[in-house]
């Protein structure tokens, strides 16, 4: 199974990122700083470095997005309204052909498999083209 990939994953490296901008902008090394004259270029590393970082994140969740369509031809999104076990939540992200989900009153996240959870209708965006697991995913009416 790979790295988990969610909007809030890729957000937080984001604003990191502008965090560490503003302390760049204002030019006063942060007090750890031992070399005076070297702070500046280790920030603007790290900040292209945690920019890097999101753009990775947001492009696995993508990938994984296409995956899952063309394999189980379904049509993910994070946010979309999921039942696990009976239990309503929604999609808080991806991880390969796994969906990262947050059920409705819980703090932790899960990581489950496409066929083990109940879509609302019109995520079904047809057969893909391998149909060979179609069976395993149901989509409400």
């Amino acid at each position: 199974m790979g790295s988990i990939a969610t909007p809030a994953i890729a957000e937080a490296k984001e604003a990191e990122a502008r965090e560490l901008t503003t302390a760049v902008s204002f030019g006063a090394p942060p007090i750890v700083v031992t070399d005076p004259h070297g702070w500046r270029w280790d920030l603007l590393d790290r900040i292209e470095e945690l920019r890097e970082d999101a753009t990775c994140t947001r492009q696995q969740m993508e990938n994984s997005r296409d995956h899952i369509r063309n394999y189980y031809g379904l049509d993910l999104k994070a946010g979309l309204h999921i039942t696990y076990d009976g239990r309503p939540g929604a999609i808080a992200g991806f991880c390969g052909q796994y969906v990262v989900i947050q059920l409705d009153g819980d703090k932790d996240t899960l990581v489950v498999h496409t066929g083990s959870l109940e879509y609302p209708p019109g995520v079904r965006v047809g057969p893909g083209p391998d149909e060979r697991f179609a069976h395993l995913v149901e989509v409400g009416n």
